[in-house]
Formats: C-alpha cells, sequence, structure tokens
C-alpha cells in the first residue's frame, strides 16, 4: 500500500516521485516510467514527430496529385480557339494613323507619322 507520495529530486533524477512501499521502504520512480528503458520517452517523441511528417508531407503529395488530375480535365474540356474568338468577338480595336509630308529647304519631302490605338470592350 502506497502511506506516503512526495516529489522530491535528487542527483539525476529529474521529476522523480518517492513512494513508501509495504515494508516501510522508500522505492523511487518516474512519473513516465522507466525512461533508461529501451527507447525511453525521447525515442517515442521521436517516431511520434516522424511519423506527423510523413503523414504531413504524404497528405501534400495527395492534395497537389489530386488538384493537378483537376486542372488537367479542365483544360482538356478546354477549347482554346472557342474562347479566344469570344474574346475578340467583343472588342473594338481602333486604330488611327496620319502620315504628313512636309518640303524640306532642299525641296525633298519628308514623312511625319503619328500613330494612336484604342482598344474598347463593347
Amino acid at each position: 500500500m502506497v502511506e506516503d507520495a512526495k516529489r522530491k529530486r535528487g542527483e539525476g533524477e529529474e521529476d522523480a516521485t518517492t513512494v513508501m512501499g509495504e515494508g516501510g521502504e522508500e522505492e523511487v520512480t518516474s512519473p513516465g516510467g522507466d525512461r533508461d528503458r529501451d527507447g525511453g520517452i525521447g525515442e517515442f517523441v521521436r517516431r511520434a514527430v516522424s511519423a506527423g511528417v510523413g503523414a504531413a508531407s504524404r497528405s501534400k503529395d495527395d492534395i497537389m496529385r489530386a488538384a493537378a488530375g483537376e486542372v488537367r480535365t479542365w483544360l482538356e474540356h478546354l477549347n482554346l480557339n472557342e474562347e479566344v474568338a469570344k474574346v475578340l468577338s467583343k472588342m473594338v480595336i481602333e486604330v488611327k494613323t496620319e502620315i504628313r509630308f512636309r518640303p524640306t529647304e532642299d525641296g525633298k519631302l519628308v514623312s511625319e507619322t503619328s500613330n494612336d490605338v484604342k482598344v474598347k470592350g463593347r
């Protein structure tokens, strides 16, 4: 029977619990079990983190695979020629060009040009 339990920290025993046993002798145990056991809590944490990282990586791969499949299906059913024709049919492109010929002092003609392009949507 446990008569008395109290927290105590001794040399090399972090977070140890001292328990009075049936025969009156003190027994020292650690709250997480024996840490010196094969693997211990450090090994458990390492494995848990490794499993979490692996699961996250697999989830990311699955999401990317699904997204790539959806985009591929959308592109396969997209008729790009029709879509471009629809866009162009709704646009008006206005081009205004002026060309002027001016005589120079030596009698030659020189052209002066000005351009203006406007794109309008209907």
